[in-house]
């Protein structure tokens, strides 16, 4: 349990800092910088995935259809997301989504898949989303409200994603038994075929978002698939009912950022928080 949290918590502070980073991207073409990025990020995992395969990770068609599934559910967070961004804060998107997204996840997880947290599993829950809770909240000025109202509908949506993404990946590497390096570079594959049909007809601009912004597409390139895969290890090790929730403190790592580093309000509210999820997060570790 301790590993699948360390890993979790590892890949949550690599998720932050790719969506804070991306939020200032402000690409002209939402759409073109995630597939600018995901085709720099194909082109850097290839390697490892190679290297998982030539260590005897088995390659199939069930590998291939659930990347396939996989990729789908991506494609619609990273472009929902990355629109979202454009049309809204960083401090309220993220927060609905990222703290959203896992805690559906979680109660599917029990609801349906029979997951049975222990008590302290459920006190850490509760502390994570409460923590969530505090961070996400603060008054708006009256000037941002529209804004603000913009990034809680793109947030449900993109927490829908989330939500979608994470049962079925942990079906994939749980149920079905993939290797998650593989896995990822498979969907990974399937992502950049998705947005390449969807994007036919813009490819021809995708140079010049490169140009302005390939230092940040780079950068995302890297810390994304290194977030996600060890999310996807982290599912091989534990019940999604824990992990899912866990996702949820990259909030709180993304609005201390955004206080400190975009000068973003409410700082006193987003420590408090932080202290509510890291007890949160020792419960979950005792459990």
């Amino acid at each position: 349990m301790l590993i699948a949290v360390v890993l979790t918590l590892a890949g949550s502070v690599a998720h932050a800092a790719w969506n804070l980073l991306a939020s200032r991207a402000h690409a002209e073409d939402s759409g073109l910088f995630v597939w600018v990025y995901s085709v720099l990020s194909l082109v850097l995992l290839a390697p490892a995935a190679l290297v998982a395969v030539l260590l005897g990770a088995e390659v199939s068609w069930t590998l291939v259809g659930a990347g396939a599934v996989s990729a789908l559910l991506h494609t619609a967070y990273a472009v929902s997301l990355q629109a979202a961004y454009a049309r809204s804060d960083l401090n309220v998107t993220y927060p609905v989504a990222r703290g959203l997204g896992p805690v559906v996840a979680a109660g599917f997880a029990v609801a349906v898949l029979g997951e049975r947290p222990g008590v302290l599993g459920w006190v850490g829950i509760a502390l994570i989303t409460a923590g969530v809770g505090v961070v996400s909240t603060g008054a708006a000025a009256p000037e941002s409200r529209a804004r603000r109202a913009a990034g809680l509908r793109w947030g449900l949506l993109i927490a829908a994603a989330i939500a979608g993404y994470t049962l079925w990946d942990a079906h994939a590497v749980g149920g079905l038994g993939v290797d998650p390096v593989t896995y990822y570079a498979v969907g990974g594959a399937w992502m950049v075929v998705v947005l390449t049909v969807a994007c036919a007809g813009r490819l021809g601009g995708a140079g010049a978002v490169l140009r302005r912004h390939w230092r940040t597409g780079l950068a995302v390139a890297v810390l994304s698939p290194v977030a996600y895969v060890l999310v996807l290890v982290a599912l091989t090790l534990a019940p999604v009912s824990v992990v899912a929730p866990l996702r949820s403190t990259s909030i709180v790592v993304g609005s201390l950022a955004a206080w400190w580093w975009l000068g973003e309000a409410h700082g006193g509210r987003r420590l408090a928080g932080a202290v509510v999820v890291t007890v949160g997060v020792a419960a979950l570790v005792l459990a």
